[in-house]
């Protein structure tokens, strides 16, 4: 029986350390937050200024949901998280708000 339990937990606990290997700071994954309307117009054009540095990413202003409201986010550059990494922006669907990722 405590081999079993022994077992058990080592399995869990393997299982739990593979799963996050993957994750770091950067990942980020799609998950639509569930809000009741959704975001309003555009606040406005912003025009990109010079990169500030190689592989800078341009990630346009938009609107972001925090706190229970809308919040206007001005555009600024992000760095990818790994090469080959493209911005995915946040969109409205079914229902749900899917915010702005890397993937």
């Amino acid at each position: 029986m405590k081999i079993h339990s022994f077992r058990t937990v080592l399995l869990a606990i393997v299982v739990v350390l593979t799963s996050l290997a993957g994750i770091n700071r950067a990942s980020a994954i799609d998950v639509g937050v569930a809000v009741g309307t959704p975001p309003p117009p555009p606040g406005g054009y912003e025009r990109p200024w010079a990169p500030p540095y190689r592989g800078a990413v341009w990630i346009r202003p938009h609107h972001e949901w925090r706190d229970g409201r809308w919040v206007w986010i001005h555009g600024y550059y992000g760095y990818p998280p790994r090469r080959g990494s493209v911005w995915v922006e946040g969109h409205w669907g079914r229902g749900y708000w899917h915010p702005g990722h890397w993937r």
